[in-house]
């Protein structure tokens, strides 16, 4: 089946959206995650190019310049933000992109991308959530406090998306959003074309 669809997850820092896109990138190989390109510090964890595009801020700044994003934002102190260009790879080889974005930028790609499926994580609890934050050990006790406030904040504007998934448990919540993309794959306005070429 035609797929015309594209996937924006958004979360609360500590909702484990990133482990999340992981399971999901596993266990469906048409999904591709669209790389942001951000001004953040690196992560033990992380690796260059394929976690993140990881720049300066002047370069960051000279991109917009250049008008190479398709949204950017501020969050916490550092730029994030997809270009154009990640997009663009992903269509070229016919896969389905998954965007790992902020609310701001679920807003900006809502329009921008003009019907994705946007789909917002929330942890079980806040005090969950702070227990999360605590764990990584990446923190301050002052970025933690920022990271919360933001996180109540943030999921004040989940009536802009179109589906709520808890990860209270990993497993569960991945087939969820693997459900959410098959009917959404099926749904009557982005099967137009497979439909117009059974017409008589």
């Amino acid at each position: 089946m035609e797929s015309n669809i594209q996937v924006v997850i958004s979360a609360p820092s500590g909702a484990g959206k990133t482990t999340l896109i992981k399971k999901l990138l596993s266990d469906n190989p048409n999904l591709e995650f669209s790389i942001s390109t951000t001004t953040r510090k690196m992560r033990s964890e992380e690796k260059p190019k394929r976690s993140y595009n990881f720049v300066t801020i002047e370069e960051f700044k000279g991109m917009i310049e250049k008008d190479e994003f398709a949204e950017w934002a501020l969050v916490h102190n550092n730029y994030y933000g997809t270009t154009k260009k990640e997009i663009d790879r992903i269509f070229s080889i016919g896969n389905i992109p998954i965007f790992d974005v902020d609310v701001q930028g679920g807003k900006i790609l809502k329009i921008k991308l003009g019907n994705p499926v946007l789909i917002f994580i929330i942890p079980p609890s806040l005090k969950i959530l702070e227990e999360r934050l605590r764990t990584r050990k990446s923190e301050s006790e002052e970025s933690i406090k920022i990271r919360l406030k933001n996180a109540i904040d943030e999921m004040k504007e989940f009536e802009n998306y179109d589906y709520i998934v808890m990860n209270d448990n990993l497993e569960i919540a991945s087939k969820q959003i693997s459900a959410i993309i098959t009917a959404e794959q099926c749904r009557k306005d982005r099967t137009k074309s497979l439909m117009s070429s059974m017409e008589g």
